[in-house]
């Protein structure tokens, strides 16, 4: 019981990835798939046909939504374990 007790809180502050996806617009979650991959600002703009600075915006509105500071935290809110 205490081993599963220590890992709990560990859980009630992650979310997990479906669930966060979920909190995103279908847009958002075109940009924050190519984000986790590294895809720079520049390279998604031109994938999606968006300038830069909506990519850049969109990117800063995941991020609030998802609680999450960079790509790295925002790659781990959408991971899933399969």
């Amino acid at each position: 019981m205490p081993a599963g007790a220590g890992s709990q809180p560990m859980h009630e502050n992650m979310l997990s990835g479906n669930v966060a996806m979920q909190r995103l617009t279908p847009a958002e979650r075109l940009v924050a798939a190519m984000a986790m991959r590294g895809t720079p600002y520049k390279s998604i703009a031109r994938a999606l046909d968006k300038s830069p600075a909506t990519v850049r915006n969109q990117l800063h509105m995941i991020y609030r939504k998802l609680g999450v500071s960079n790509r790295t935290a925002l790659s781990c809110a959408l991971r899933t374990d399969d």
